[in-house]
């Protein structure tokens, strides 16, 4: 049977350098899939269009060079064709920006059917990855992205982002899933060191300048007046405290690992205790 790995944290963390470290190393004991952020992905809906049968239809007509890809990449879920579209070129900017407008996130959808869409493909997920002896490596796909969805742009109460993480971890518990959780404990300097380091080849804060304008123009953002870097800071701090928050909950391995001095090696150590502990249980 396979099993799920899900590493956390907010921006900064080391979620990134730490989980291609964490493949290396299961490589070594076996079979790994790994998923960063922004990969296309077996559980999430991030990047992909959903589009309304009628509505595709229409898309089809008038973008018939693109029919046979969006047949081969695309699946039917509930009257609505939910489509990969960075999975296959697209040379066309207007078709690209038209299944943009199409998204999962950002507020496209309702949240009656965000929920229900990821709810099915975690199960799709699950039962697949339990016929594997595969390591399975998530790269913020639960927490993170859930939570951004939910808090952002629907301003959902902590109690029922709660309900629905637990719901949707319930569809995977066959592959005894662990969760990492890597935690800074100052957001403002962490944010800082991030927004200081992911700048373009002119030095611009090109990380920073998208995501302000993100979170400013949420509801989330619009309701608590939060503005420029303090309100970016502000929004990241809110997030961390429900995730923390739901490591106490879970009905799953959990574990928080901190890293004020980013110590990277230490936490490597520390990590790879967790891991090591966990295939010993296993075996």
């Amino acid at each position: 049977m396979g099993q799920l790995i899900l590493v956390e944290g907010i921006p900064g963390s080391g979620k990134t350098t730490l989980t291609k470290k964490l493949a290396e190393y299961l490589a070594t004991q076996g079979t790994v899939r790994y998923y960063q952020e922004g990969d296309s992905h077996p559980a999430d809906l991030g990047w992909c269009a959903c589009i309304p049968e009628q509505d595709y239809e229409k898309i089809i007509t008038d973008y018939p060079l693109y029919e046979a890809r969006l047949r081969e990449h695309g699946y039917l879920e509930e009257g609505y064709r939910i489509i990969p579209y960075t999975t296959f070129p697209v040379e066309d900017e207007d078709f690209y920006r038209l299944m943009e407008s199409y998204e999962v996130y950002d507020n496209r959808v309702d949240i009656t059917t965000f929920i229900r869409l990821h709810r099915k493909k975690w199960m799709r997920f699950g039962e697949e990855a339990a016929r594997s002896n595969d390591y399975v490596i998530f790269e913020c796909a639960y927490l993170q992205n859930h939570i951004n969805e939910l808090l952002l742009f629907h301003c959902m109460k902590e109690e029922a982002i709660r309900e629905h993480l637990l719901d949707l971890i319930t569809t995977v518990r066959n592959l005894n899933p662990v969760l990492i959780y890597l935690r800074q404990p100052n957001t403002k300097e962490t944010i800082g060191r991030v927004s200081a380091s992911r700048v373009d080849d002119h030095g611009v804060k090109v990380w920073m300048n998208r995501v302000i304008p993100y979170i400013e123009q949420s509801p989330y953002g619009k309701e608590h007046s939060l503005q420029g870097f303090d309100g970016m800071v502000a929004y990241f701090d809110s997030r961390k405290k429900v995730e923390l928050a739901m490591l106490e909950v879970l009905p799953i391995q959990s574990y928080c690992i901190d890293n004020p001095d980013y110590e990277w090696d230490r936490v490597w150590g520390e990590l790879k205790g967790i891991i090591d502990n966990n295939l010993k249980n296993k075996s």
